[in-house]
């Protein structure tokens, strides 16, 4: 049976693409005379391990090679033999189905010692070796360690981490990587040549994509791809089995929120739905283009040493759109796809979320700021609002939430001791209930301090309760209310004392609050009539 991967597997070194770097080194040692023993191939899936194995073996064994050269010549009966599988003294084992002692014992290490003058070199390549057992492992690891004279091993595995260590200390390691876009796309042209049969570029590129780095999964997917027709596959055809990728529609829809133009990115969101396409999909890709402009941004062709080129008529629309983007331009855009991806399935509206963050990322700009750990964070501000002025001789407008009307304020609060904090605490903590009800129970729970240069202090009980508060959208909020209730601006200094006593706090933050007559007076858990106050009802026993 006919099947592309095995019809077009490489014969020599120069049919394999990818992994250069392996075949320089290989090619090295054979021209040069100076083969190791054993050989750890190690790295994912159908990118070359097996094929570059039995090159090895090939090349090693020709009868025709010259001693500078380092490529079989695929004619002599030594090549031919292996390339058909009939050569004996070329061995290939699959450890997945000879996992035993037994079987090394047989198959390897007694055959091993069997002198051979057919060949120049005895080769065994054992196939996903991290299968054996821990017997057949120790069995192995004095032959391994070492081997007769002109016999060489080949190991070869997808999972690196179940190899003891003392086999690869005794072997040259090479790590495989995916086959970059372009290079599965050059295979896949090489095929079609000589399969005389003409297949739109994009299409292969969609492939290659599809494949994620996994050659034989591409010329698996090429061989479904032309059976659909002789001369001319088109995209028309091919999508009926390759799914089409809208990596182009993504770049235009960042391209525009660049450019802040919200009128045709959001048409262009609903001309992908209204196309039928998967929105969650759409994001997905979206995300994969902008990781590969973070990476390059941060570090020029880290993303490419990744395996994650997207195909060169892609590459220049994001190199181009990268260059033009700052980086935490690229990071806002990224995080605000990532919450789109992550809640895309709970709107009543399917591509409202995207339409939401669309319009606020063209509104808007972004900054980095400094966290209270030092990190950087982004912060997103709106455009409309007119820059800030100087807070030492400017009055400033503060608008702590739909609740109150905005006042003037002075740029900084006055000083206050505690006890004059805490005659306005009531009067803060009902403003801020009104806007967000949860948050004034966080707020009754600690202990506050004097005000003093603009700053604040509140020690909190719970490491839950000051994080909450410390969260950016919360922690302005409520300092916008402390600075309505103030009369200036003022910031919030937020600790943690776990030893502190909320029995006795609970009285501080209610002393000028209104009692609950349906309460009594002689209640003795003082932290009871807060719950009361901040939530309503009253204890019926």
């Amino acid at each position: 049976m006919s099947t592309l991967y095995r019809d077009y597997r490489p014969s020599n070194f120069s049919q394999v693409f990818g992994q250069n770097h392996v075949k320089i080194a290989l090619q090295n040692e054979i021209a040069s005379n100076k083969l190791a023993h054993a050989y750890l191939f190690c790295g994912p899936r159908a990118v070359g391990k097996t094929t570059l194995a039995r090159v090895l073996a090939k090349s090693i064994n020709c009868t025709n090679r010259q001693d500078s050269d380092s490529e079989p010549c695929n004619t002599c009966a030594s090549c031919l033999s292996i390339a058909n599988g009939s050569n004996l003294d070329v061995v290939e084992i699959d450890a997945a189905s000879n996992t035993g002692v037994d079987n090394v014992r047989e198959n390897i290490i007694a055959s091993a010692r069997v002198v051979s003058g057919r060949v120049k070199y005895r080769v065994f390549i054992i196939d996903e070796v991290h299968m054996l057992s821990i017997s057949a492992w120790n069995a192995l690891l004095k032959t391994l360690e070492e081997p007769p004279k002109n016999v060489v091993f080949i190991l070869c595995t997808t999972e690196i981490h179940k190899v003891p260590a003392t086999i690869i200390s005794r072997c040259e390691r090479y790590d495989f990587k995916r086959i970059s876009v372009s290079d599965i796309v050059s295979k896949l042209q090489n095929i079609i040549s000589q399969e005389k049969v003409d297949v739109d570029n994009e299409v292969l590129e969609a492939i290659a994509r599809q494949s994620g780095g996994h050659l034989r999964d591409a010329e698996s997917l090429l061989g479904q791809v032309l059976s659909l027709g002789e001369g001319k596959i088109t995209w028309d055809q091919a999508e009926l089995i390759v799914p089409r990728h809208h990596h182009n529609e993504v770049i235009d829809l960042l391209e525009l929120i660049s450019k802040k133009d919200i009128s045709r990115a959001i048409k262009l969101i609903n001309a992908v739905v209204d196309n039928g396409l998967n929105l969650k999909s759409f994001v997905g890709e979206g995300i994969t283009v902008l990781r590969k402009m973070l990476l390059n941004k941060a570090n020029p062709g880290l993303a490419e040493s990744l395996g994650l080129d997207l195909g060169d008529s892609l590459e220049i629309r994001i190199s181009s759109l990268t260059t033009e983007l700052k980086i935490d331009q690229i990071i806002l855009y990224l995080e605000s796809f990532l919450d789109v991806y992550n809640n895309s399935t709970s709107s009543f509206i399917v591509q409202l979320p995207l339409e939401i963050k669309v319009v606020e990322l063209c509104l808007g700009e972004s900054t980095l700021t400094p966290d209270n750990s030092g990190n950087p964070v982004i912060k997103p501000i709106t455009s409309l609002k007119s820059p800030a002025k100087n807070p030492s001789s400017e009055k400033v407008k503060i608008e702590p939430g739909d609740a109150e009307p905005t006042v003037s304020l002075k740029a900084v609060a006055d000083n206050l001791s505690k006890t004059e904090v805490l005659a306005k605490w009531s009067e803060f903590l009902n403003r801020l209930k009104s806007v967000n009800h949860s948050l004034s129970f966080s707020l009754q729970n600690c202990q506050v301090g004097e005000l003093n240069n603009g700053k604040i202090s509140l020690i909190f009980k719970y490491k839950f309760h000051r994080d909450r508060i410390n969260d950016a959208n919360i922690k302005l909020l409520v300092e916008k209310t402390l600075a309505d209730v103030y009369g200036g601006l003022v910031h919030l200094d937020l600790s943690v004392d776990e030893n502190l006593d909320l029995i006795t706090v609970a009285p501080e933050l209610t002393e000028s609050a209104p009692v609950d007559k349906s309460i009594k007076s002689d209640e003795p858990n003082n932290l009871l009539n807060n719950l009361l106050q901040t939530f309503g009802g009253e204890v019926i026993s």
